[in-house]
């Protein structure tokens, strides 16, 4: 077992880059280099890349070490640790991260060459308008691709139905936007987090959502408005991209409907109870709109029927596409 510790406010100089990538792999060996040679394309170069290997079994360390070896920007901070999820094993990274900025990556997709730089010049858009101490989270869409790396769509959050607009907290709250690994966030929000995913991060539906809806409540959500990876979709992936398809959601209101109900139902208890981790976590930071917003979001279970109706009309709890939002609202009645 390997882990490279330091607290967080004696790291050596050498690691506090202005970029550092936060890659956390398993069973990975078939793609990860192809995502490493994409990284190291990149027309920025003053970067990190930080590895969290989750006990991998096919290979992937090997690899790994071989190409920490080749390019002393490449570095496994942690491996023989068992993290036991993405977001468990992207939580320990953050905890340790230390770039100015933080990109977060994934093992089986390919950046585009321009990524780094388009996220940096985006960035520094929103810090000069919102602040340097601000928190700020950046995320962009992506191309959805295959195994072998053909085009399945030209944009992913078309492919599922989303509204990359659609960035304010009563709307994340709703609906994730934000895939891990076409996102940035800068120090302030890096420290935010570094105090929070420590305390329970299995709360958490999936961590980038969690970071998404912390950015949404202490700082702001921007959008690159470029497709920055190829998302592969294979047999492996811990989270895919899923086809939206209004018929089908309309027809799960009346086909099955009672346990398609119980498994919406199932899923909306997560999703407030990740948002009562968001409110809990920083209740001494947040202003007091957005505690406004996260307390009318998590109490309704214990609103009757229709104030939960109306409450959801009054904050705009919507997810993007008006069928979802009929589900929504079945939903949320039975809850």
């Amino acid at each position: 077992m390997v882990v490279i510790k330091y607290p967080l406010n004696e790291r050596p100089l050498y690691m506090q880059p202005e970029i550092e990538i936060l890659m956390a792999t398993y069973n990975g060996a078939e793609y990860v280099e192809q995502q490493i040679a994409s990284i190291q394309r990149q027309t920025l170069s003053n970067w990190i890349l930080s590895i969290s290997d989750d006990c991998s079994t096919d290979g992937t360390l090997a690899i790994l070490q071989r190409l920490a070896t080749q390019d002393t920007r490449i570095r496994i901070v942690s491996h023989g640790t068992k993290h036991g999820s993405p977001q468990a094993n992207f939580n320990f990274l953050m905890m340790h991260a230390s770039g100015q900025y933080v990109f977060l990556a994934d093992q089986d997709d390919l950046w585009h060459v321009d990524k780094l730089e388009l996220f940096m010049k985006r960035m520094r858009t929103a810090e000069e308008c919102y602040g340097q101490s601000t928190p700020i989270l950046a995320f962009s869409d992506l191309v959805v691709v295959d195994a072998k790396d053909s085009v399945i769509a030209p944009s992913f959050l078309r492919f599922i139905g989303r509204d990359p607009h659609r960035i304010q907290l009563n709307e994340l709250l709703a609906e994730n936007l934000v895939t891990g690994c076409a996102s940035a966030m800068n120090t302030p929000l890096r420290h935010t987090l570094q105090t929070i995913v420590a305390e329970n991060g299995g709360r958490m539906i999936m961590h980038d959502w969690c970071y998404a809806l912390i950015a949404a409540t202490l700082g702001h959500v921007v959008y690159v408005d470029h497709a920055t990876v190829n998302y592969r979709q294979h047999g492996n992936n811990a989270m895919g991209a899923h086809h939206y398809s209004a018929l089908r959601t309309l027809m799960s209101l009346i086909v099955h409907r009672a346990r398609i109900r119980s498994q919406r139902v199932a899923h909306m208890h997560r999703m407030l109870n990740q948002a009562s981790y968001v409110r809990d976590s920083v209740a001494n930071h947040a202003q007091k709109v957005d505690t406004a917003i996260l307390d009318a979001y998590c109490t309704l279970p214990q609103q009757s029927p229709s104030q939960r109706i109306r409450t959801i009309f009054q904050y705009r709890f919507w997810p993007t596409k008006i069928i979802n939002r009929l589900v929504e609202l079945s939903t949320a009645r039975a809850l």
